[in-house]
């Protein structure tokens, strides 16, 4: 992250209602988004998320706290100066909000009919955009013409029209199918990279966290509750809801345990980060404490460029022994959860 950040959030609360029917949806949310980043927030339905990314771009008015972007702070802007700072940041949407009666291009160009371009120049950046979002053949189709990726890559044209600095995703592939959404997270990523934007991603969905983003604080009842680089979060998950988002992602059916396997001793799961998962680790494992490792599965996946990989091993030994070897793991970073 660079020096100064581009977006920061200072004890930021949001409350809905009054008197005793007040819900406090966010509560003192402390952020620090460097310039460049893809940022992920993460958490379950109603924790804030949604709240959040709309307090950032002033759709919602906060209830407290301050909210600087790029040096400005945001809340004390005149409606005015705050029209002109949102062109700076597009949005796109779970639910694509597309208008119907527009064609994809006419849904591009609308952003730039508002802020007064010219016609030639509206139609210049159009065409520019859809051929970025890979939809240059589709100009003429109406939403009810497109598919579910195709629409949202319309929003994201949509949304980088007046060439802003950050771009916002509240829950945008919440809608779409796996396929599809890996299609459009290497869009939001190609994206980033090509015009150096600042993304911030809203989801419940910790692989999609894992697919592109840098770094990610997780969201719970309002709070963030961890924040941190996503592999370090990944690895070493601290708080209970993180926990599960990970054990969601690492938690695989074995196909050994359906058909009756009986194990030797005890089943442990490994989650190994980065350069670990070349070593020899479980080989390693049952050499150095003398114990027998049997590997039932092994799988190698990525936090964006970081490989990862989790290993199901039935470890049979001595008690003392295993317990010897857990901490021996747990001083490799290796993550061991004991079915």
């Amino acid at each position: 992250m660079s020096e100064r950040p581009l977006i920061e959030t200072v004890k930021l609360t949001k409350t809905f209602g009054q008197g005793r029917k007040s819900v406090e949806v966010l509560r003192g949310i402390d952020l620090a988004i460097g310039a460049g980043e893809i940022f992920g927030v993460v958490g379950l339905s109603g924790v804030g998320k949604s709240t959040l990314i709309r307090c950032l771009n002033r759709l919602e008015a906060p209830t407290s706290g301050k909210i600087v972007i790029d040096g400005r702070d945001v809340t004390s802007l005149s409606e005015k100066e705050l029209r002109l700072a949102r062109r700076e940041m597009g949005m796109i949407f779970q639910s694509f909000n597309l208008l119907a009666s527009r064609t994809a291009f006419d849904n591009v160009a609308f952003p730039l009919e508002v802020a007064g371009l010219g016609k030639k120049e509206i139609k210049k950046r159009v065409r520019e955009l859809l051929e970025l979002v890979g939809l240059s053949d589709r100009a003429d189709s109406y939403p009810r013409e497109l598919s579910g990726g195709q629409k949202q890559r319309v929003g994201i044209a949509r949304a980088l029209a007046n060439k802003p600095k950050i771009l916002l995703c509240d829950e945008a592939t919440s809608a779409l199918d796996p396929q599809t959404t890996t299609g459009v997270l290497e869009l939001i990523a190609d994206v980033q990279k090509s015009l150096g934007l600042t993304v911030v991603l809203i989801t419940h969905e910790m692989k999609v966290i894992v697919e592109i983003c840098d770094r990610v604080a997780v969201m719970d009842e309002g709070r963030i509750v961890e924040m941190g680089p996503v592999v370090e979060v990944f690895a070493n998950p601290q708080s209970p809801v993180t926990q599960g988002f990970v054990e969601a992602i690492l938690k695989r059916n074995s196909r050994f345990l359906e058909n009756g396997y009986r194990p030797k001793g005890s089943l442990w799961r490994l989650a190994i980060v980065g350069d670990g998962v070349t070593s020899p680790v479980v080989t390693d494992l049952a050499r150095n404490f003398d114990l027998e490792a049997i590997i039932l599965q092994a799988h190698v996946d990525h936090i964006k460029d970081t490989p990862f990989g989790t290993v199901l091993i039935d470890l049979a030994g001595p008690p003392e022994k295993r317990s010897e070897a857990r901490k021996w793991l747990l001083s490799r970073r290796v993550r061991v959860e004991v079915l």
